[in-house]
């Protein structure tokens, strides 16, 4: 990668930020449509390459682990039911839809299934920079949206297991879930010791120490998570939740937060963008519609219409859909994989870069218009 494209990809995602906020739209939002104008499909000035992979890849770690910093712990473990039954919903409903679809426009079972299991997929980075700018990162929707997508992506994981070993004789599901098992331990664990000791730290905390021993930490538990299947982002979120209620928090959250909006961050989001080859996408654009259709209403409907059993208004639970929407890189990462093991077509894989990137623009747009109607309401 080179410095010029890296200096283009920043200026880009600084004026599409801008143009996107003038018309009271969230940044990342203009950042995406930044990387499609300088990508392939338009300019074709910029492409992703395995340097701005890897530096997108710190950006959505980052997100996500200041995501967890800034997390209401006793908000989040009081939605414990709530955000499981969500979680739930947002999977089996998604999954069944997409399988069925897919067998209606003449996939193979194979090619079905490992499509429903892509859009059991969540991936919250754009839904929580979105709710961060609208400070609804500690709403009620807010909280139930990441723990639903912490325990979306276990859910997930299993049936990404359980679907591959169907299809191909091979895996196993148990070890998989003992794996999970011993790494949710695991996190428990060093949550009550960070607690436990952290004032025994305190004076060695001076300084850049405290973030630097943070930023350890947070890379390390996302290490740990992909080690046991699940995605690193998760392993991110986790790290900033274990932090959330040290004597530290604040000093970490304010040393980092600097470089990751500044230059991470901009670049993850415009590299979405930059993956978008729309010209290659719109040869199979009957399927890949359908495809997106389902992507989007399976979320809304399982997790949008289950968040009515628990007392959310139809806006809360629509806002609570619609942040469940996005797919991302979790989707990306679930397809190459069946892309490589040759159980999934190239027009499938097609299809799903194409239905995450709008599941990647819609949420945005969307919620920002139900919290903007929903300020008006309260005034």
């Amino acid at each position: 990668m080179e410095l010029l494209e890296l200096a283009v990809i920043l200026a880009a995602a600084r004026i599409g930020g801008y143009l996107a906020s003038r018309f009271n739209q969230s940044n990342v939002l203009g950042q995406i449509i930044a990387g499609i104008i300088i990508g392939p499909s338009i300019l074709n000035i910029v492409h992703s390459s395995d340097g701005l992979e890897f530096l997108a890849q710190i950006g959505v770690l980052l997100l996500m682990f200041l995501a967890g910093l800034e997390t209401d712990t006793e908000e989040l473990l009081s939605s414990g039911i709530s955000s499981t039954t969500i979680a739930v919903g947002g999977v089996v409903l998604p999954f069944l839809l997409g399988t069925y679809v897919a067998l209606f426009m003449k996939a193979s079972l194979k090619e079905a299934l490992f499509l429903g299991t892509i859009l059991t997929a969540t991936s919250v980075s754009i839904t929580v920079q979105t709710l961060r700018e609208m400070n609804k990162l500690n709403s009620r929707e807010g909280i139930t949206i990441m723990a639903a997508a912490v325990i979306d992506d276990v859910l997930g994981i299993l049936i990404l297991t359980g679907v591959t070993s169907f299809i191909t004789g091979k895996g196993n599901l148990v070890e998989v879930i003992v794996k999970i098992l011993i790494f949710a331990l695991a996190v428990v664990i060093t949550g009550f010791l960070i607690l436990k000791f952290q004032r025994n730290f305190y004076n060695l905390m001076s300084g850049t120490r405290s973030a630097t021993a943070a930023l350890v930490f947070c890379f390390l538990l996302s290490f740990f998570a992909e080690e046991v299947e699940i995605a690193a982002i998760t392993g991110a979120y986790l790290a900033g939740v274990l932090l959330s209620n040290t004597l530290y928090k604040e000093k970490i959250i304010k040393q980092i937060e600097s470089p990751a909006f500044l230059f991470f961050t901009p670049v993850f989001f415009t590299n979405i963008g930059l993956k978008a080859d729309i010209k290659t996408m719109v040869s199979g654009i009957a399927f890949s519609l359908a495809i997106i259709l389902v992507a989007v209403l399976g979320k809304i409907i399982g997790c949008g219409l289950i968040s009515k059993l628990f007392k959310f208004n139809w806006r809360e639970s629509l806002a609570v859909g619609m942040g469940m929407v996005p797919r991302g890189e979790v989707a990306l990462i679930i397809v190459d994989l069946g892309l490589k093991k040759g159980i999934v077509s190239h027009r499938v894989f097609a299809t799903s870069v194409l239905m995450v990137l709008f599941t990647t623009i819609i949420p945005p747009l969307f919620l920002k218009s139900i919290f903007k109607e929903e300020a008006g309401a309260l005034k």
